[in-house]
C-alpha cells in the first residue's frame, strides 16, 4: 500500500523527531566523548561525528543515502542564530 505525500511527510518529521530526542537523552555522554563536535544520529544512535557539519551531512549521505538522520553540535549552551525575516529585509 502506497502512503500519500502528506502521510510521507508526517512520517518523516515523526523520525526526525525521534532522532532529535534520541540526541537530547544522550547529551550528558555525547558532552564527555564529542564536546565542540557535531553528531549525526540515525535510528536513535551516534552513527558518525566530525568537527565540520557540511562534511558530516555528506559522508551522511553517502552512507545512508537521502533518509531523515539528524546533525547536531554537541555543546552545553546551543548556539542560536538570528536571521532577519525576509520581509525585514526589504
Amino acid at each position: 500500500m502506497a502512503i500519500s505525500p502528506p502521510q510521507q511527510l508526517q512520517l518523516v518529521g515523526d523520525i526526525f523527531k525521534a532522532e532529535e530526542q534520541a540526541f537530547h537523552q544522550q547529551k550528558t555522554e555525547l558532552l564527555r566523548q564529542y564536546k565542540d563536535q557535531f553528531v549525526a544520529i540515525y535510528q536513535e544512535r551516534v552513527v558518525d561525528h566530525a568537527s565540520d557539519d557540511e562534511e558530516l551531512a555528506k559522508r551522511m549521505f553517502d552512507k545512508f543515502g537521502d533518509v531523515p538522520f539528524y546533525i547536531a553540535k554537541v555543546e552545553m549552551v546551543p548556539t542560536v542564530y538570528e536571521l532577519p525575516s525576509p520581509e525585514m529585509v526589504r
